[in-house]
């Protein structure tokens, strides 16, 4: 499925000299049934030397799959036949190039482009709270809520987007926000930290890990906020969530799309 966030003709296999370990270990781990996409892939690492050594050295738990795939590579294919399969590997990981360049996520992810800040802001009151946002990416989430809030910690496990907000926050002159590695599986601060945890995009993967994680950081009576961006899906309640006692806000999206947020105030 493409989401049309770039056009991988645009892009060298050197894009992925700016992704982080995390990302080079999933592309690794979770593609390698995909034959097709294993196939290419080597062949881009094999002519793309730097780039291979790059994927084994960040991330050393995928070297002996780098060395597998770049074995079974054809040699002597021209020029054309290894673009063609960088373009292959680039097109299929656009949710993951595009993190290298954050200015072109704010333009083509439509999620970002097509969102209102209204959206967050209209779900919790955020005046003279301390918030933390879960994968800040380009900071979506983080700059509405820093407009009310006391103080916005915007956490973002990709080295790209944090420097991204960092350079935002120094431009803008804002002094109360700071950016921060973490995840949402292994969240970096003390029980009962802030009055708000928000995500978008975020929870999903694993719901009880990031939903306790969430929930252990945020204070009594705190909200755990879900705000996912406006695109043109037609989605369905994340019934999960709904299970677990959020509340669900609904909207149509700029482009069409059904829109689901939710809201869990926490108590212990």
């Amino acid at each position: 499925m493409s989401y049309n966030w770039i056009h991988a003709e645009e892009f060298s296999m050197n894009s992925f000299l700016l992704l982080d370990r995390w990302i080079i270990e999933m592309i690794c781990r979770d593609y390698r049934g995909w034959a097709e996409f294993a196939d290419n892939l080597g062949i881009a690492l094999a002519y793309n030397p730097a780039v291979a050594w790059y994927f084994m050295h960040k991330s050393p738990e995928s070297k002996t799959y780098v060395d597998q795939i770049i074995a079974k590579a054809p040699g002597n294919l021209t020029a054309d036949e290894v673009r063609r399969a960088e373009v292959f590997v680039l097109q299929a990981m656009e949710t993951s190039v595009v993190y290298a360049y954050p200015e072109v996520m704010n333009r083509n992810c439509n999620y970002i482009y097509d969102w209102d800040k209204e959206r967050l802001l209209e779900l919790a009151d955020f005046t003279d709270k301390i918030v933390l946002d879960i994968g800040s990416g380009t900071g979506r989430l983080a700059f509405a809520a820093a407009e009310q809030a006391k103080f916005v910690y915007a956490s973002e496990p990709t080295g790209s987007l944090r420097e991204y907000m960092r350079d935002r926050i120094k431009r803008e002159k804002i002094s109360n926000m700071v950016v921060v590695d973490g995840t949402a599986e292994c969240i970096p601060y003390a029980d009962n930290s802030f009055d708000i945890v928000m995500s978008g995009h975020v929870v999903g993967d694993h719901y009880d890990l990031e939903l306790n994680e969430l929930a252990r950081v945020v204070k009594n009576g705190g909200y755990l906020i879900d705000c996912i961006g406006d695109d043109d899906k037609h989605r369905r309640p994340d019934e999960e969530l709904l299970r677990r006692g959020f509340e669900v806000f609904y909207h149509v999206s700029k482009s069409g799309g059904d829109i689901y947020r939710y809201r869990k105030q926490i108590t212990k």
